[in-house]
């Protein structure tokens, strides 16, 4: 396919996207690498897209294995090609299905999601465009009840949701009966505002640390200097 955007390459796996309604954005790599799976023999995906969150967990962790469930057809199309091809493929296991249909077999030590979260933006005129982006097809409010029920004793959930969520999802979080263990804000750049949040919740209670991101400098694709050493070890432009 010739569109410069089906194909996104990292330092040590490459990412097919020309199916999915959704290609890859930095706030699937931000959750990707901050996502702690350094404890974890299992862990699961929710909403996978092209796998790329997936995949990151696999290339930090040489044991972990990892199910990942995607509601998309294209873009399982797309996860496949691209779980196949990856040097972990034995470790990654693909899910056609919504949250509510899926039944795991075993708990999780770690739960990762990027929801979909475009609740007052227009609707798409794409119908998979529409459903991969508008937060009806799938909320974090239902991520945090099936971690709730799914994760270990000891495990945790990872989300990024945008700033404006922040404290919807904490009150969510706090009335199912998590505690947040990690919370960091992101911003765009210095002088912008927030605009996104990363969280870490567990289900015991633990020393909260606070943690702030900025990733650009005053110039576009100027990036500061935190933003390269989260991600150094998957984007080929960093060393």
């Amino acid at each position: 396919m010739s569109d410069k955007y089906s194909c996104f390459r990292f330092k040590q796996f490459h990412l097919q996207q020309s199916n999915a309604a959704m290609k890859i954005g930095t706030d699937g790599i931000l959750l990707g690498a901050w996502a702690n799976v350094s404890s974890a023999k299992r862990a699961l995906d929710i909403g996978t897209g092209t796998g790329v969150i997936a995949l990151m967990q696999a290339q930090k962790n040489s044991t972990i294995n990892i199910d990942a469930i995607e509601v998309d057809s294209g873009a399982c199309i797309d996860a496949e090609q691209n779980f196949t091809r990856s040097p972990w493929k034995n470790r990654l296991h693909l899910f056609h299905s919504a949250l509510e249909n899926f039944n795991p077999t075993c708990k999780y030590d770690t739960i990762i999601s990027n929801p979909p979260f475009f609740e007052n933006s227009l609707i798409s005129k794409s119908k998979k465009r529409t459903l991969a982006r508008h937060s009806a097809s799938l909320h974090y409010s239902e991520v945090l009840l099936f971690a709730k029920n799914q994760l270990t004793p000891k495990g945790n959930i990872c989300l990024i949701l945008p700033y404006s969520e922040e404290e919807k999802c904490i009150k969510t979080a706090t009335d199912l009966g998590f505690y947040m263990n990690r919370k960091c804000n992101v911003f765009p750049k210095k002088h912008k505002n927030q605009h996104r949040t990363l969280f870490e919740f567990s289900l015991f209670a633990n020393n909260l640390t606070h943690q702030t991101l900025i990733i650009e400098n005053e110039k576009r694709h100027d990036y500061t200097n935190d933003y390269k050493s989260l991600t150094k070890d998957f984007y080929i432009i960093f060393d």
